[in-house]
């Protein structure tokens, strides 16, 4: 599936979205290859990265197959090494319900933006990716 052309900010996050991935695979290749970590350590680092990589590709996929231009901008006070995500509310109001969790999901998994309510299932979903079963039931018991 390819972006149209037309979408030139949701082509510009896709660009960071790719680069974390990157960013990802690089990192379970030090964590397998490189790192002094205990074998437990290790798996659970594994376990973690690959939840957010998977994470970050399902938020790809979403990207690629919207059909109108996501109301944000992206920035970069560094050259890159971190990433800055301004949401417009008003734009927001009018994509669709579910392009609108997902939306706040990327925000505050990926550019540090507000917590999601508790009734985005997105984010809930997005969020457990990857955690030990007995994290996930120590953060939904807290």
């Amino acid at each position: 599936m390819t972006m149209d052309d037309s979408l030139a900010r949701n082509k510009a996050l896709l660009r960071i979205l790719e680069d974390m991935v990157a960013a990802s695979e690089r990192a379970e290749a030090w964590v397998s290859k490189d790192s002094d970590l205990d074998p437990e350590s290790s798996r659970l680092m594994t376990d973690m990265n690959k939840g957010d990589r998977d994470s970050i590709e399902m938020i790809v996929v979403w990207l690629k197959g919207l059909t109108v231009d996501l109301p944000i901008t992206v920035s970069s006070p560094n050259g890159g090494r971190t990433w800055n995500l301004s949401i417009d509310d008003a734009g927001k109001a009018n994509l669709e319900s579910s392009d609108q969790d997902m939306l706040s999901a990327m925000a505050y998994m990926l550019f540090d933006g507000p917590e999601p309510g508790p009734d985005n299932d997105m984010a809930n979903k997005l969020l457990g990716q990857g955690l030990p079963d007995r994290l996930k039931r120590d953060i939904a018991g807290s």
